[in-house]
């Protein structure tokens, strides 16, 4: 776990990136802190990423994602929503923020990985998060609820 004197910012991820997005802007508003969601982030920063990618290539694009990414864990006093894909290439940015995986059971997730992509996937958030809450449905004002009880025993 990241040492809480550091703390920056909360990071809510998910494989339900819409979930996390809900719960993290849910949080954002009880807990009085900004909201931020990476992926709508890099979408604005970069207008059209297909049409970046076609123009300037993928490195181009990688730089720029980083960048933006690097940007958002920088932020302080946010509770920042991020999917899978991003977490997975850039969870090392976020060493000053507290990461909770919000678990869901495969048949929770609308689309539904293979069994070994959501066991492999499922397994990297699991040990690469801070704290870890299971839920068998998704309820964001119930999920808010239980990351505020954690949080208060954690902090």
């Amino acid at each position: 776990m990241n040492k809480k004197e550091n703390l920056k910012n909360i990071l809510i991820v998910s494989l339900d990136e819409k979930f996390a997005k809900n719960v993290a802007n849910s949080l954002s508003d009880v807990l009085d802190m900004y909201f931020a969601d990476c992926k709508e982030l890099i979408i604005y920063d970069l207008i059209n990423p297909k049409e970046v990618i076609q123009k300037c290539g993928l490195d181009y694009f990688k730089k720029r994602e980083k960048g933006v990414i690097s940007n958002c864990a920088s932020y302080e006093n946010t509770v920042i929503a991020i999917n899978y894909d991003l977490f997975k290439e850039y969870s090392e940015l976020f060493i000053d923020s507290l990461i909770i995986y919000l678990e869901l059971p495969k048949l929770g997730l609308k689309e539904t990985p293979n069994k070994l992509a959501y066991q492999s996937r499922d397994e990297f958030l699991k040990g690469n998060s801070d704290i870890m809450l299971s839920f068998n449905r998704k309820t964001i004002l119930s999920a808010t609820k239980q990351i505020i009880d954690r949080l208060g025993d954690e902090l």
